[in-house]
């Protein structure tokens, strides 16, 4: 045991709402530690304290402290807050950014999104922040090894980084209303996100043209001014193969993996990729692009689409089912095998492995 108490401070102000990857990951991270505090504070001396929104003081339990922080408060936080050892703003745009008070601050870094979805003088913008909370923070984590190459490509960083994928959620024993969609089993693609541009949602109903034979099924907000023009083209090309839902619930969108034949996720621009790992979970193919982080994720089990055109997308397609019948049941488990590799309680332990490296209480 350590001589003197080590105090981790971790920003979990993302509690607040668990329906967004954010939320959970908050969720998740702080539900495990607080589980082994009290071993972890035998075993090492480490006191964790752990930074809430209002009304989630007791939230983990009573073995780690709490915080509440507001956004009104800002300027204590940052200059009168306690003294910590270590600091962890778990992704870079945290309302904290960094706490002065910390011998070390660690900052999870989930993507730079910014550089595909902005343009212009907001570009400028969110690097500079970005920069500056690099430069007050003295080690760095990534949750891909495509987010770590498009910083280390745009920022250089002085810490050379440790890459720790996310986790994620297995919903296969989670029941809901299948009947309430009027599909058959296993009888449609489907395609679930947040129905933003680069989510390439519009190619996919342009693929949809060339698999006559096949049905998507699409869920997501679609109130979104990108959504919109996507049930117009739907009309415009008389497509009555393409039936888009709204938000589901989590209860819902299981049973949608449970069912599909394959998952289609074209994505331009991802941090991680949870939804392929989600509907991996179920056996199912999925068919992802080659780009950003998605190839780390699908691994030798996925399809690709290298080219984005969507003739050639529905040509892919095509020979993936054709594929995955052939030997059905390997493939499947295999598929299962590599979603249960992205687990919350595997990232969780690497976050303590590394504070403990950063403390260097792993060599005691």
């Amino acid at each position: 045991m350590s001589s003197r108490e080590k105090k981790i401070a971790i920003y979990l102000y993302d509690i607040r709402n668990r329906n967004v990857g954010l939320g959970e990951f908050a969720y998740q991270l702080g539900t495990y530690i607080a589980n082994r505090a009290s071993e972890l504070r035998k075993d090492y001396g480490i006191q964790f304290i752990f930074i809430v929104p209002p009304g989630f003081e007791s939230f983990f339990g009573n073995e780690v402290k709490y915080v509440v922080y507001s956004k009104g408060l800002r300027r204590l936080y940052l200059r009168l807050l306690f003294k910590v050892d270590l600091c962890h703003m778990i992704h870079q745009l945290t309302g904290l950014k960094y706490m002065r008070r910390a011998d070390t601050n660690l900052m999870t870094i989930h993507d730079l999104n910014f550089l595909y979805e902005k343009q212009g003088s907001k570009i400028e913008k969110y690097r500079s922040k970005i920069k500056r909370q690099l430069d007050w923070c003295r080690r760095v984590s990534y949750i891909s090894y495509f987010v770590k190459s498009d910083v280390e490509r745009v920022f250089s960083p002085d810490d050379e980084g440790e890459v720790i994928y996310n986790g994620v959620a297995d919903l296969s024993s989670v029941k809901g209303d299948f009947s309430r969609f009027n599909l058959e089993k296993g009888g449609y693609l489907f395609h679930i996100s947040s129905l933003m541009p680069k989510k390439n949602v519009h190619l996919l109903i342009e693929m949809m043209k060339f698999l006559p034979e096949e049905k998507l099924v699409v869920v997501g907000n679609l109130s979104t001014q990108y959504a919109k023009p996507l049930q117009s083209r739907i009309s415009e090309l008389g497509l009555s193969n393409v039936i888009m839902f709204d938000h589901v619930s989590n209860e819902d969108k299981a049973e949608l993996y449970r069912n599909c034949k394959a998952f289609l996720f074209p994505s331009l621009c991802e941090g991680f990729g949870m939804p392929p790992i989600e509907v991996m979970h179920f056996g199912k193919p999925v068919f992802l692009s080659t780009l950003t982080s998605l190839p780390e994720i699908g691994g030798d089990c996925a399809y690709y689409y290298d080219d984005l055109e969507p003739e050639q997308m529905a040509k892919v397609t095509r020979v993936g089912l054709l594929d995955f019948e052939r030997d059905k049941e390997n493939k499947e488990q295999r598929i299962v095998e590599r979603a249960r590799s992205f687990n919350w309680e595997t990232c969780s332990k690497k976050y303590i492995d590394l504070y403990l490296k950063i403390l260097r209480l792993d060599r005691i």
